[in-house]
């Protein structure tokens, strides 16, 4: 296998395991970017825009790392 596939491989794994942590880990990003840990608004369940953009934006950087490395690694391998 090339050198570059191995290279994009290892920037794959390190976008999906961040887009990972920024969906579902997000007391550590939230203690990274300086905000407080829960942002729990009106009492209903409401959690604020950080949460969402939080989810939004590690899933799709995380299906981005999977995807790249994925076609990158299966287009060597034919």
């Amino acid at each position: 296998m090339p050198g570059y596939v191995l290279i994009v491989d290892f920037f794959a794994v390190v976008m999906a395991i961040i887009g990972f942590v920024m969906a579902f880990r997000q007391t550590f990003v939230r203690r990274l970017i300086g905000r407080p840990a829960s942002q729990i608004r009106h009492g209903n369940g409401d959690q604020g825009p950080l949460t969402y953009v939080l989810r939004i934006a590690g899933v799709m950087i995380m299906a981005f790392g999977i995807a790249i490395g994925g076609m990158v690694t299966l287009f060597n391998l034919t």
